[in-house]
């Protein structure tokens, strides 16, 4: 999580001193890399051991670790700047090409992890462990995410069912009840079919979980748990790639959580399944 969201997570619970303290540091961002800790409180009429104070109130061991984490987050989002609105144009070179997709799968996995609500994704995990019955739902690109879901959970032993057509979601969704979990995955969130299974779901009673951008789409907001992505789509040609990247990423995070929960249940599973793959050259 950068500065400002620390910031701004924090700021209703702060002292008046550390409120003045905040506003500086929010208004003053680009300057606080290289700014002795000494002018920062001159500047907001307080003591060093208050900012330190604040710093370590947000995570940071002290002053000089905000400093260079800042420093590092700037050069990222300095980074970011040379690609946010790059695209693939006729005759881009390989080079170009394999950077700019690399680049943007890298910015997506980071962004997905800082903002990542790991409460929302604890939730998650125990419906899903609990669950008589998982189905996924997905269409087009999302449909090869759930696809993936389906393998992973499947190999931790779990009954699942993976709908990518809407005519099987309709049918497999009328049969859920509130002991089920439903995961619908969707990066716009607005996908007309899996807005109309959701609405079948939840008639049923079964708990939904969507896995989905960021910024309250319908999805987000008629899901019980909601796993957040990020994905920039300015790239015409790349930005679909993204955010399938950014979905496999929650698939892979709920597998290992699981995995790791249920360690002495699955080991033998995944041993079995791993073995089997090995003797048919899989």
């Amino acid at each position: 999580m950068g500065l400002v969201s620390r910031l701004e997570n924090v700021f209703p619970s702060l002292s008046p001193i550390e409120k003045r303290i905040t506003s500086y540091f929010m208004s003053h961002e680009a300057e606080l890399v290289g700014k002795p800790i000494l002018d920062i409180a001159q500047a907001c009429d307080t003591s060093k051991s208050a900012v330190v104070r604040l710093c370590k109130r947000i995570g940071y061991n002290g002053y000089k670790e905000l400093q260079t984490d800042l420093s590092a987050e700037r050069a990222l989002r300095q980074r970011d700047k040379v690609y946010e609105r790059s695209d693939i144009y006729p005759q881009s070179s390989t080079a170009s090409i394999c950077t700019l997709i690399t680049h943007n799968s890298i910015r997506v996995l980071e962004s997905t992890l800082q903002n990542l609500d790991l409460s929302s994704m604890d939730k998650a995990v125990d419906a899903l462990c609990s669950a008589r019955r998982v189905d996924l739902y997905g269409v087009g690109n999302s449909g090869i995410v759930a696809e993936d879901a389906n393998i992973k959970l499947r190999r931790l032993d779990f009954f699942t069912t993976c709908c990518t057509d809407i005519h099987m979601a309709l049918v497999s969704s009328s049969t859920l009840n509130a002991d089920d979990v439903a995961v619908f995955f969707s990066h716009s969130g607005t996908t007309s079919d899996i807005l109309h299974i959701l609405e079948v779901v939840k008639a049923q009673g079964a708990l939904t979980v969507a896995v989905t951008c960021r910024g309250g789409n319908t999805l987000s907001k008629n899901a019980d748990i909601v796993l957040e992505t990020a994905s920039s789509e300015n790239l015409s040609r790349s930005g679909a790639m993204a955010s399938r990247i950014a979905m496999l990423e929650i698939v892979d995070m709920l597998f290992s959580i699981i995995a790791s929960r249920n360690y002495k249940d699955v080991k033998d599973i995944l041993d079995h399944t791993a073995d089997l793959f090995q003797k048919e050259h899989v």
